[in-house]
């Protein structure tokens, strides 16, 4: 990964921008509306531990300390998305989350949830993401 951003330093006219975004290591919360009320049933893990994202950080800092760039600004925010049920749910996952993870008491505790007589109800996942601003440092040579 480090080699990547090495190639982009190089690719970058001086002073570009490299914008950069992707998951933190905090686990998706998965909740159910019911209605008006959100009742929290656990976590999407990963088979991997959510190691990817891990890496891509040590990689940004590696060549930030590099001196090839320069953070200038960084935040998170919350990614929000919905399903009608857990074998939706699931199957999502199956197509874009390979290895995604829930587990027996996340899935029994949803499955509860979603057994109550009101008709307004969802599966709420909500994912927190990394968005950070870096730009090439001149200092260096390419």
């Amino acid at each position: 990964m480090v080699h990547a951003l090495e190639k982009l330093h190089t690719l970058l006219k001086p002073g570009g921008e490299l914008i950069d975004i992707h998951p933190t290591t905090a686990p998706a919360s998965i909740g159910v509306r019911v209605r008006a009320r959100e009742i929290g049933a656990g976590w999407i893990n990963e088979i991997d531990d959510y190691v990817e994202y891990e890496w891509a950080d040590e990689a940004l800092e590696q060549v930030v300390a590099d001196g090839r760039f320069t953070l200038e600004q960084r935040t998170t925010f919350e990614f929000v998305w919905h399903a009608r049920s857990l074998a939706e749910l699931r199957a999502y996952l199956a197509e874009e989350w390979r290895d995604a993870v829930i587990d027996d008491l996340t899935a029994m505790r949803i499955e509860d949830a979603l057994k109550s007589p009101e008709r307004d109800k969802e599966l709420i996942v909500r994912e927190k993401i990394g968005l950070a601003r870096y730009r090439r440092s001149d200092s260096r040579s390419s």
